[in-house]
């Protein structure tokens, strides 16, 4: 696999941990959340990781190449999810 591939993985993922952090945040009647938050704030980490690195290797690309239109709007993606992620880990983290 060619690293310019990596946006077109990453999005699809990223997507599915924000969807598994936002199920697993939800605070049940005794208080507590579904996933654990330690295992919570892992997984919005690597995603987190994993998107701004897709941002990268992509927005490098695009400046290499040129402008691609299905390209540039999964790296867009991936930028908006590094945005997304890291609100949501300030939002985790207790205080």
């Amino acid at each position: 696999m060619q690293k310019i591939h990596l946006p077109y993985l990453a999005l699809p993922l990223g997507l599915l941990f924000m969807f598994i952090i936002s199920i697993g945040s939800e605070v049940n009647a005794d208080g507590i959340t579904r996933i654990p938050l330690l295992s919570m704030l892992i997984m919005n980490e690597f995603a987190f990781f994993l998107s701004a690195a897709a941002t990268y290797i992509g927005i490098k690309h695009i400046q290499t190449i040129g402008f691609k239109t299905a390209y540039t709007f999964i790296v867009a993606g991936c930028m908006v999810l590094v945005l997304r992620f890291t609100l949501l880990g300030i939002q985790l983290w207790p205080l």
